[in-house]
């Protein structure tokens, strides 16, 4: 099948944002008296803000909606000013452009903080549909996000590539029908990801020598 379209997510992947969660639902839970250290926060960033402060207070939904609510006002006061693209981005969102790719980017955030991110990152316009995790009935690692995105480009899933960093979007990308690539920025890996690759550059050579 010709490949007609990238899907990819946002946090780890296309911006340096995975540490800068992590101290920021930390600090969030040490307001509330919860003890949990930045590096155990990791393993849950790809999920959206509903399961992952169900994780860190242990299933309580009334302080999980404490929790965050917290954290977002301390990500906005404290580490919006801290969000930054890779180095590798542009170029590759170039790269897939200029071979006539529609690029969406399916993500765990809202759809308002993708835009968000996205405008403040400088890269909204290289971009032709955004998914964010309030537009679609079941969140990451369901297929959801990544079927809309689909939709959205007018393409069928298996005219995808899904390009994501963690196993969670792995598990989205397999339940949509979409072939996967995984950017392991971070050392991650997933038994049956199709693909493992270090670099968004490296992944964008490799769906622009199949499509």
């Amino acid at each position: 099948m010709t490949i007609k379209a990238v899907i990819l997510d946002l946090d780890g992947t296309l911006a340096d944002t995975v540490g800068l969660l992590s101290e920021a639902w930390s600090k969030a839970a040490s307001l509330m008296k919860i003890r949990i250290d930045p590096k155990d926060v990791e393993k849950y960033i790809g999920l959206a803000g509903p399961e992952i402060s169900l994780k860190i207070t242990g299933g309580d939904e009334a302080k999980a909606a404490e929790l965050r609510m917290l954290k977002d006002e301390i990500y906005d006061s404290e580490y919006m000013g801290r969000i930054r693209l890779f180095e590798d981005v542009k170029p590759s969102l170039s790269m897939l452009r200029d071979k006539g790719l529609k690029i969406a980017v399916a993500s765990s955030q809202t759809t308002r903080r993708l835009k968000e991110y996205l405008s403040l990152l400088s890269i909204l316009k290289m971009v032709d549909a955004l998914v964010g995790s309030d537009t679609v009935a079941r969140r990451k690692p369901a297929p959801d996000v990544f079927l809309k995105a689909a939709e959205l480009l007018g393409v069928k899933p298996d005219e995808c590539f899904a390009v994501g960093d963690t196993c969670f979007d792995y598990e989205s990308a397999k339940n949509a029908g979409m072939r996967f690539i995984l950017v392991s920025r971070r050392g991650t890996y997933c038994k049956n990801a199709e693909f493992t690759v270090k670099s968004l550059n490296e992944a964008a050579s490799i769906i622009l020598s199949i499509m």
